[in-house]
């Protein structure tokens, strides 16, 4: 019995609001008008951007809708003036369109379809603007102009790609966006000649389709460039040769593939959207003849910045949109190299669910424990005490059941998000102290029970950096405030019904239960108190280390301390613990003095007191400079003024404070020609897993005071008022109880 030219029933996942799972309703789906096309929908798969837009964080929330844009199905009916299709044929519905008759379309170096381009805030056909969904009676939005998540949907036929009926749809849906993109991309566009060699930026499905056409292409190197080394293994199958993880060097990833390759590869493809792959895809292909192609799409305040020279020495760049592939005209062809073995398409399909379980697809994470985290869902918005799932420990993770947490000037900007990535949902938090609840798969040196304090960087204990004398720095586990997901496979530990949940600095102890690397795990004494030393996993740590480590001043010598927040407190029980003479303190707020006393301070200077540069007054006062000075501001003006008010011959200046980025260092070179040194430290130039356990047994001993330096403590159901206390400026560190 035909169903041409009346209203559908059928089962669709509809998406109601931002994050919640799809549910499986009974919609109405209309005959097709002009131009459009009734399929009914066999098999569909799911994209990141399917993901991207059901989460709805950064765009535009149009609920309730009918996602999906990768799909295979049959033609049921057709609308008026469609002649190319008729019902039955097999088709591919594509996110873009082609309608053969603009200017693009009618171009052979274009495939950007006035009519039919990428509209992701389109929810109703172009016809007449109206949705052909609905379930009794309210429209349902559409997507992409595709939403095939339903067993029926209508798509304007400029969108819709006739192929071979004999081609297996559960296969050839993958065709649909992402396969294409990447294949695309380097066939069409990079067209990588035989024997050549090919760099892809970013390891996920659109880049190794990218590899895939450069395996197709005949390329002879096909270098695969990731933070996840997880992935090299899969990428192997795609006819990746070799793999550079960027993370493992201490130069610029394309200054390594350069040196790799004698001179740069003769193409790349970029695939991740990240503003600083780009440059580095561009800058790492050979001049004379090397060819860069863009896929990802960066975010829109970016800006590529690259010097001329890397221009007029003969290199090209290109962007690429759908792998420039025109979807009618085109991707029937690539169909037809899946037919003829020429690509291969069953290894990008790793699971496979039937429509009641689509939700499956979304949920990335393991299934874990209830608990409460504190939620940061929007910039500068109050946390949200949720009720989190935390997946069991992965390969060399520990889960650590957290007791104490502390609130540090990092967490509050990263919060606020202003001048950073805005990472959100997210669970904030990296000073803390707790006790091991399970370790992962190659964890030997930690056990269930131990009290450890989770940290912000790591130590792998293997490479060069946590291999020397000198270095805290570790390749593997450097700080990375971009980094939202656990190394060991590039997913969060934390959701809340499936939906994932970014973590903070590879600790986020805003939990009751936490994920960390076991890099970034110290094991203490177990009779430490975790209310105090929990503050040695960030702050203390780094003013109190960038004295003692670095300054090291002599017993009797003078110290100048840039700025009396708690890092630079911190530096000043390091001068007091090391014996200095004078500790001289610079900070613009003259209430910090009473308190800083506390902490060994002498003297205090305001450099708003004066009409000269604080670096002079320090030299009168000390007749000719201070023996030391740590800086803990971040002010590049400071930064100067420290390394200016050192003794010429002997005198050492440290920096502490993170610069802004396009801050420049500078003073007269005699200041370094008469014998003053200049230092920068990180962390302390503590190892975590070596050092920390060290400077807790020097609470212990009563060496180093830290009870001083925790001035408030509330419940954890009332963290924001720790956020409120620093806000305010009042008080220095404010210890969270978890328990409470």
């Amino acid at each position: 019995m035909s169903t041409a030219g009346q209203v559908i029933r059928c089962k669709a996942a509809v998406a109601w609001e931002s994050g919640k799972p799809l549910s499986i309703e009974e919609v109405e789906v209309a005959p097709p008008q002009k131009n459009e096309v009734r399929i009914k929908i066999l098999f569909t798969s799911l994209c990141h951007t399917d993901v991207y837009f059901w989460d709805a964080k950064g765009q535009n929330p149009m609920f309730p809708r009918i996602l999906g844009h990768e799909a295979g199905g049959i033609v049921e009916s057709v609308g008026e003036g469609v002649t190319d299709l008729e019902p039955g044929d097999h088709v591919l519905p594509i996110f873009t369109g082609e309608c053969k008759e603009c200017a693009h379309c009618l171009s052979e170096e274009s495939n950007m379809c006035d009519l039919l381009r990428i509209n992701t805030d389109r929810g109703g056909m172009i016809h007449d603007g109206k949705s052909r969904f609905s379930i009794n009676g309210k429209p349902i939005y559409h997507f992409l102009g595709t939403s095939t998540f339903s067993e029926y949907t209508v798509v304007h036929v400029g969108q819709v790609a006739k192929i071979n009926p004999e081609a297996p749809l559960d296969k050839v849906c993958v065709l649909s966006c992402g396969m294409s993109t990447g294949f695309g991309a380097t066939v069409n566009v990079a067209k990588p000649k035989k024997g050549q060699s090919l760099a892809i930026f970013g390891l996920g499905a659109v880049g190794l389709a990218a590899a895939e056409g450069a395996r197709v292409s005949g390329a002879s190197r096909i270098i695969g460039v990731d933070l996840n080394p997880s992935r090299f293994e899969q990428a192997k199958k795609f006819g990746v040769t070799e793999f550079v993880n960027p993370k493992d060097h201490d130069k610029p990833v394309q200054e390594v593939i350069v040196e790799m390759t004698g001179g740069g590869v003769d193409r790349s493809v970029e695939c991740t959207g990240s503003i600083q792959a780009m440059i580095s895809a561009f800058e790492c292909v050979h001049d004379g003849w090397g060819v860069a192609v863009l896929v990802g799409v960066p975010n829109k305040d970016d800006a590529f910045k690259t010097h001329p020279v890397n221009l007029l020495n003969e290199r090209t760049l290109k962007g690429t949109f759908f792998g420039n592939y025109k979807p009618r005209t085109d991707i029937p062809a690539v169909v037809e190299k899946y037919m003829n073995k020429e690509l291969e398409l069953d290894k990008f399909i790793t699971h496979s669910v039937p429509f009641s379980e689509i939700n499956k697809a979304f949920e990335l994470m393991l299934a874990g424990e209830g608990l409460r985290s504190a939620v940061a869902w929007e910039s500068g918005k109050p946390l949200s005490i949720e009720e989190v799932e935390v997946a069991p420990p992965q390969k060399s993770e520990v889960r650590i059941k957290i007791l104490f947490t502390s609130l540090c000037h990092t967490d509050v900007y990263f919060w606020d998000a202003k001048g950073q990535n805005p990472l959100f949902p997210r669970i904030l938090g990296h000073e803390a102290g707790g006790i091991v609840e399970s370790v992962g798969e190659g964890v030997t040196d930690l056990e269930p029970g131990d009290h450890v304090l989770p940290i912000f960087t790591g130590e792998c204990k293997e490479c060069a950096h946590c291999l020397s004398e000198e270095s805290n720095m570790c390749d593997l586990l450097r700080i990375n405030t971009d980094r939202g997901e656990m190394i060991h496979d590039g997913k969060s530990r934390f959701s809340i019904n499936g939906k994932p949940i970014y973590h903070f600095l590879g600790t986020s102890t805003f939990s009751e239960y936490t994920v960390v690397h076991v890099g970034q795990v110290a094991k203490i004494n177990p009779e430490a108190p975790l209310d105090k030393v929990c503050v040695l996993s960030c702050g203390m740590s780094t003013g109190f280390g960038a004295t003692v480590n670095v300054a090291k001043p002599k017993k009797g010598q003078s110290v100048a301390i840039f700025a009396l927040g708690a890092v630079g407190l911190a530096a000043a029980e390091g001068a007091r613990v090391s014996g200095a003479s004078r500790i001289i303190g610079v900070d613009l707020n003259p209430s910090r003095f009473e308190q800083a006393m506390k902490f060994g301070v002498t003297e205090f200077v305001n450099p708003k007191d004066h009409d000269k540069p604080v670096q002079e007054v320090i030299v009168e006062m000390t007749g000719g400079g201070v023996d030391r000075s740590v800086e803990c501001t971040g002010s590049i003006q400071a930064m100067i003024s420290a390394f200016e008010c050192v003794h010429d011959g002997w005198g050492v200046a440290v920096l502490v404070g993170v610069p802004n980025k396009d801050d420049a260092f500078k003073t007269h070179p005699v200041n370094l020609l008469n014998e003053r040194t200049l230092k920068g430290t990180f962390f302390g130039n503590y190892k975590p897993r070596t050092d920390i356990p060290a400077v807790v047994e020097k609470y212990m001993n009563q060496e180093l005071e830290l009870d001083k330096f925790i001035t408030h403590s509330v419940a954890f159901s009332e963290i924001n008022k720790a956020f409120e206390l620093m806000l305010a400026g009042e008080g220095l560190r404010c210890v969270i109880r978890m328990d409470a």
